[in-house]
Formats: C-alpha cells, sequence, structure tokens
C-alpha cells in the first residue's frame, strides 16, 4: 500500500490529533462528542454516567477531584479496532509462529474477573523483551464477544515518554493499548505526575501491570547459574502503599521472550540493542501466574510510620516500599525456580546472598 493510501485510511478511521502524550495528559482533539463519553447501549438504556461500573469505564471522580476520562477504546472506534487488531496479532505471533503454555492461567482469569468492585489488580512481571506486551494478549483468554473481552483486558501499563513523542500514530497506538507514559531519570523521582496518574488507575479498581525491574534484562547479562532477575524499583511498593483499598498484588513470570528477540550480548551494564527487529518463529514461551502475594503485614506493621501522602518521601516511606518490592521479587523468584527448575537449596542461598549485599549497600548509605 502506498503512503497516500495508508494516510487516508488513517484518516477514515478519524484517528484524533494526539499532542506528544495520551488522552490522560493532555486530552485528545476528537471530533464530535462520541456520544458525550458513553457508549450507544448506554443511552439506548437511559443509565446515567455516574452510575456506571468503574471497573467497566474506567470513569473516576477522586475526592481531591482528580478526574480521568475512560480508555479512548471505549470513546473511539478507530481505537477499538486498533486495540482488537493489535490484540490479534499479538496471538498470532505468539499461539501461530510460536508456541505458548499458560501455568496457572486459572489464577489470573480469577484476579481479573471475580474480584470485588473497586479493588484494583497489580500484576508484575519480568522483562525479557521489548514484545513483553504481546504476553498479555497471549495469556489472556478472549471471549467470543469482543466487547467483553474489552471490559477486562487489557491492563493499564507503564510505557517510557520518548515514544509518546516520535509522532501522532505511535501515539495513538500506544494509548489505544492503554499504555501511559513515564519519565525515565525524572527529577521528581516517583513524584512525577504520570506514575500518579497510574496509580489513579489502580486506586480506581482497575487492572495495572508494571515491570519492576523497569528496563530489559535477558539471562546473557546474569552469571550462570544465577538468578536471572534484577533489582526491583521501590516504584511497586509505593503504588501499593498510596492506595485507599489494598489492591490484589499477582507475580509472573515468563520464560522464553529472550529467545523471540533476542539482543546483542555485550557488556552487561549498558543497553543493548536487539540481533532483529523482526521476532524469531519456531519458540517456546512459558507463561507461570503466580498467588496472590499477601504484604497486609508490612502495611500495618509500619501504618503508623508511614504517611500516604503521594508527596512524601520519608526514610519509613522507603523502607516500607523497598521491603514490599523485596517480597514481590521473592515471589518472582519462586517462580523463576519453577520455570528453571532451580534446586530450592540453592534459591535459598542466593537468597541469603542478596540479603547481604543489600545490608552492605545499607550500611554505606548511612555512612555516607
Amino acid at each position: 500500500m502506498s503512503l497516500p493510501l495508508l494516510l487516508l485510511s488513517l484518516a477514515a478511521l478519524r484517528i484524533p490529533t494526539v499532542q506528544c502524550f495520551p488522552s490522560h495528559v493532555r486530552t485528545a482533539q476528537v471530533r464530535g462528542k462520541m456520544f458525550q463519553g458513553v457508549s450507544a447501549l448506554q443511552l439506548a438504556r437511559g443509565r446515567r454516567r455516574r452510575e456506571v461500573s468503574v471497573r467497566t469505564t474506567g470513569d473516576l471522580v477522586r475526592d481531591g477531584g482528580r478526574k480521568q476520562r475512560r480508555p479512548l477504546h471505549m470513546r473511539h472506534f478507530g481505537a477499538r479496532a486498533t486495540l482488537l487488531l493489535t490484540g490479534k496479532v499479538f496471538q498470532f505471533l505468539l499461539g501461530m509462529l510460536n508456541t505458548v503454555e499458560v501455568h496457572h492461567g486459572e489464577r489470573l482469569v480469577s484476579a481479573v474477573e471475580n474480584r470485588q468492585n473497586g479493588t484494583g489488580l497489580f500484576t508484575v512481571s519480568n522483562h525479557a523483551s521489548m514484545l513483553d506486551p504481546a504476553i498479555l494478549a497471549a495469556m489472556y483468554p478472549w471471549d467470543r464477544d469482543p466487547d467483553r473481552t474489552l471490559q477486562y483486558w487489557p491492563p493499564w501499563t507503564l510505557c517510557t515518554d520518548v515514544f509518546f513523542k516520535v509522532n501522532p500514530i505511535l501515539s495513538f497506538w500506544l494509548t489505544a493499548g492503554k499504555a501511559m507514559p513515564i519519565t525515565r531519570a525524572s527529577p521528581r523521582g516517583l513524584k512525577q505526575k504520570y506514575l500518579r496518574d497510574f496509580h489513579d488507575k489502580l486506586d480506581a479498581g482497575d487492572w495495572c501491570h508494571m515491570f519492576p525491574e523497569g528496563k530489559i534484562t535477558q539471562p546473557w547479562r546474569f552469571p550462570k547459574g544465577k538468578s536471572r532477575l534484577g533489582k526491583f524499583l521501590p516504584g511497586v511498593g509505593k503504588l501499593i502503599t498510596s492506595c485507599k483499598k489494598n489492591p490484589i498484588l499477582l507475580p509472573i513470570y515468563h520464560k522464553g521472550m529472550h529467545d523471540i528477540v533476542p539482543e546483542e550480548e555485550g557488556d552487561p551494564r549498558m543497553p543493548a540493542k536487539p540481533r532483529s527487529l523482526v521476532p524469531k518463529c519456531s519458540k517456546r514461551v512459558d507463561i507461570y501466574i503466580g498467588r496472590p502475594i499477601d504484604v497486609s503485614d508490612i502495611l500495618e506493621k509500619r501504618k503508623s510510620m508511614t504517611s500516604t501522602n503521594w508527596e512524601s518521601d520519608s526514610k519509613e516511606d522507603l523502607k516500607t516500599w523497598l521491603a514490599i518490592s523485596r517480597r514481590v521479587r521473592d515471589a518472582m523468584r519462586e517462580l523463576e525456580d519453577e520455570a528453571w527448575g532451580v534446586d530450592g537449596a540453592q534459591l535459598q542461598v542466593e537468597k541469603a546472598e542478596a540479603e547481604a549485599m543489600e545490608l552492605v549497600d545499607r550500611r554505606e548509605k548511612e555512612k555516607v
């Protein structure tokens, strides 16, 4: 297809003008009222907007006055079509060109569909390739009715804000997939507005997904026989402690994505480029869904010492966030053990070594 025809096709879908950032950061310019934020079915039934379920629409008005719009695919036909097409492409890539096996998938389905209204779902997973979002499409069973599938899938995710600035088409595609920007090495750190917007989705009862490592880490970066998980950032703990109602915390570990999009091996401390932008075929991917992680004891223990204020960054807050991040990593380590068949005794040794290294780092920071 030539470039003019492609541009005309995109124009026919009435793609909104997105200025660098998606609608939850900068309001998208969409022609027409688009039913004023509610679907045609809701208008036909005469329901008011405030009566619509939060989990179904994503509408939210917080006590502090922070109002959020529904996901773009529920307000724009082109975004909905783009999201469904992307999901099918991801399923074809992993389910047809490669082999995918989901272990304990019922745990995810139960957490997504059977949780109480207003209770958020926070899934975390390792980050092994730039195509890891395809995992979210491959592991969740799609219903024959697309509308029912889109009630739950996909989850909100974070993506570096650099990609939102490339061009309006890529920004539209990311926004349609419920990706939200995040600024790496931001001066405000964990206080930045983008992370707060992501937190609001979780606090409203939505499904949110995060890669706690914050970067791609493939097995070649680690010594043989050691854990293939990188350090987990404290943002996981901050998001959980800042929620009014404790969300369900579900770990996910996948093995094999590093074979589909392998990196050029080099210095493990430096970023690496993929060997090819074309994904590999005839590979195997195993996805392991863990049990919900209980962090209520950490929250109760330090409830009186920590603050729920988003701007707070005291030492006690940081300790709580790190304690939650360590527990999440331990749960992910158990799934890694199941995936790679690591001996349980070796797992305990590595865990003790990691704790010793953290203790040394903490003492050095205290001296400074």
